[in-house]
């Protein structure tokens, strides 16, 4: 019982530690062409080196979608494996508030030493937009 309620307090410290250190800015170019904006931000997720861990992965959207926003999670570290997640989002409007509701619960294997890049990719069928995941590993939880 120690060790789930151990893990779940990580994963929990990490989505809180992710959200704190999240800042949000428009991306120019993806603004003139979309009515929606995926949240202009890398997303680096400290991890303790060679040993496995769960971690959330979010995506925040502003704007209005007629289509559906459909979501990947691209180039992930080998072995790692998507568990549960938000892939497809229905039609809606979050105005010009950035809310996150992409979101995918990712299991990592032991990764070696250093930076693991992945993508999240984000399109609604017409206009698709990137941003950068990095899974730093490294002695301990901060980067």
């Amino acid at each position: 019982m120690r060790t789930v309620s151990r893990s779940i307090r990580l994963m929990l410290a990490a989505v809180v530690g992710l959200a704190m250190c999240l800042s949000f800015s428009a991306s120019p170019a993806a603004a003139a062409t979309a009515a929606w904006d995926l949240a202009d931000e890398e997303q680096r997720l400290c991890v303790p080196a060679e040993r496995p861990h769960r971690y959330f992965v979010l995506g925040a959207v502003a704007g209005s979608w007629d289509a559906p926003l459909v979501s990947e999670l691209q180039g992930l570290p080998e072995g790692a494996a998507v568990s549960s997640s938000t892939r497809s989002v229905p039609p809606g409007d979050n105005g010009d508030d950035y809310v996150y509701i992409i979101g995918f619960f990712v299991v990592l294997p032991g990764l070696e030493y250093g930076e693991h890049r992945a993508t999240l990719h984000v399109t609604d069928g017409t206009v698709s937009q990137t941003r950068p995941i990095v899974f730093d590993a490294g002695d301990g939880w901060s980067c």
